[in-house]
């Protein structure tokens, strides 16, 4: 608490004070010295003259020490300011009634300490430096290879062209294709269809009955939607295998699969 001071001035004691104070850097202190002056009444006063220089002292301790441990080095000016506010008046500390004091303080660094500040500070600077470039190869990078579907494409092909054996389009639908945003993405889109089918094929399994209701259900649909000029829907036992002959219709239609005899179906 602040007041306007103690009376008279005679009765007044001053102390020299040189003490460290942490700044905010472990292992850095700031150097105080200066004058304390000080005056002490009852009940203070009735415990001798060292007795209230002690607490005098103590007091202006954990002023200094609260402001300063609050700065780093390079804020020196700004802590030597704060402590001038802080004690340029008469104060008496809240847990010493009796007691009133102010000091003239002076904060300084060593010149060893001024050293490893600035090491920090150097220390500090380059890893900031170091961030920032990174983040700005961040940046570019998912502007220039990620902006588009195929220009991150491209770049997944170049990563392998010295082993393509290992490369592995799974990987790059799964993982990185999600990255670039690819939902308008007309071949995105085409893989994911052709994931659906197959997944939606795998759980028919080889029961002849299931595959036959799906693919009846997929017609109805299309005639129902007026799609019906669409690809005809065919089930994977209608398709002919690999070696086996092809017929055409009489009128010029589709080719159809014909018996081993050559007679078509």
């Amino acid at each position: 608490m602040t007041i306007d001071g103690p009376s008279p001035w005679w009765s007044r004691r001053r102390s020299r004070i040189r003490a460290q104070w942490p700044t905010r850097l472990p292992g850095i202190r700031f150097c105080a010295r200066g004058t304390l002056i000080y005056r002490a009444l009852a009940p203070v006063k009735a415990g001798g003259t060292a007795s209230a220089r002690a607490a005098a002292r103590l007091a202006l301790d954990e002023l200094g020490r609260g402001i300063t441990q609050r700065h780093t080095p390079d804020q020196l000016e700004t802590a030597q300011e704060r402590l001038a506010l802080a004690t340029a008046h008469w104060q008496t500390p809240e847990d010493t009634p009796g007691l009133w004091l102010k000091a003239h303080i002076t904060l300084t660094l060593t010149e060893q300490d001024a050293d490893r500040a600035q090491r920090y500070q150097d220390a500090l600077r380059e890893v900031t430096l170091q961030l920032a470039q990174e983040h700005e190869h961040r940046q570019q990078f998912r502007q220039t290879i990620f902006d588009k579907p195929d220009a991150t494409r491209i770049w997944w092909l170049d990563r392998h062209l010295d082993d393509l054996d290992s490369l592995d389009w799974d990987v790059f639908t799964e993982k990185i294709l999600p990255l670039v945003g690819a939902a308008d993405d007309t071949q995105s889109k085409v893989e994911r269809i052709s994931r659906t089918l197959l997944y939606v094929w795998g759980k028919l399994g080889d029961n002849p009955g299931q595959h036959a209701r799906f693919t009846t259900t997929v017609r109805a649909v299309l005639d129902q939607m007026g799609w019906s000029d669409a690809v005809a829907w065919t089930a994977p036992s209608e398709l002919p295998t690999a070696d086996a002959p092809v017929g055409v219709h009489g009128d010029g239609g589709e080719p159809r699969p014909v018996t081993e005899a050559g007679t078509a179906r």
